[in-house]
């Protein structure tokens, strides 16, 4: 399993952070746009600066993955399917 956390820079100084999401999925790009899917649910704003998922591996290992990565990952006409069976266009708006 894998835990990822949401995180963008409030207009102000400090970082805010939504609650972990534990999930598994095919690949670290698979499960962040899972993950963010449920923030943007939680009401995460994705268009927010610095907007990013941390994300911490079985083993432990950790990175960081920007929304846009994600969002440009997602354009890929390979992953049409994926995001149609999952409901993530929103993700786009």
């Amino acid at each position: 399993m894998t835990e990822y956390q949401f995180h963008w820079w409030r207009s102000g100084t400090q970082a805010t952070s939504m609650p972990r999401i534990t999930l598994d999925a095919q690949s670290k790009l698979h499960g962040a746009a899972l993950a963010l899917g449920q923030f943007k649910q939680l009401g995460c704003d994705m268009g927010a600066p610095g907007a990013h998922v941390d994300v911490t591996d079985a083993d432990g290992a950790k990175h960081t993955v920007l929304v846009e990565e994600v969002r440009d990952w997602m354009k890929h006409p390979e992953q049409t399917a994926f995001i149609e069976r999952q409901g993530l266009a929103n993700l786009f708006q």
